[in-house]
């Protein structure tokens, strides 16, 4: 027992016993560098993956490709030309519909080509039907090309 109380004391002693005189401890100045002053851009190019990371598969570009209808015309029967027969569709925005009591097809306002027309389903507009009439939407149709144009806010 009388070790033990040795140890005990001796660690005591020898925490408590170091006293550093302040001669013998040594200041290290601190330099303060200011990270902006170095600034370097980390600039490096980009290089298009091919391969999907996920799948394991080689991305395939999808385009949209726009139907067109081609006709060949005669010339004096000795060439023949592909002419395309696509025509823009005109600017078309819907505005609402109206629905009386009595009658059973709405009549709805659109504006085409900055001018507003109030037609019903069913109806012709330049070339253009009116398939189907909703409350947000409605669905037109010129030749053999479908539309759906959202309602205006």
């Amino acid at each position: 027992m009388l070790v033990i109380w040795a140890i005990v004391f001796n660690k005591i002693f020898k925490f408590f016993g170091n006293n550093v005189e302040e001669s013998d401890v040594s200041v290290n100045p601190i330099t303060i560098v200011d990270p902006r002053m170095s600034f370097s851009k980390d600039t490096f190019d980009l290089i298009k993956v091919e391969r999907d990371p996920f799948l394991g598969k080689y991305a395939i570009s999808r385009e949209k490709k726009h139907k067109t209808t081609t006709k060949l015309v005669s010339n004096n029967g000795s060439k023949k030309i592909n002419v395309t027969d696509k025509k823009p569709w005109p600017k078309i925005s819907y505005h609402g519909y109206v629905k009386v009591s009595k009658s059973t097809s709405e009549l709805i306002l659109i504006r085409m080509n900055n001018k507003f027309y109030k037609i019903r389903e069913g109806d012709m507009l330049e070339g253009i039907s009116v398939k189907k009439i909703f409350r947000d939407s409605i669905i037109i149709k010129r030749s053999r090309e479908s539309k759906t144009v959202l309602k205006s806010k």
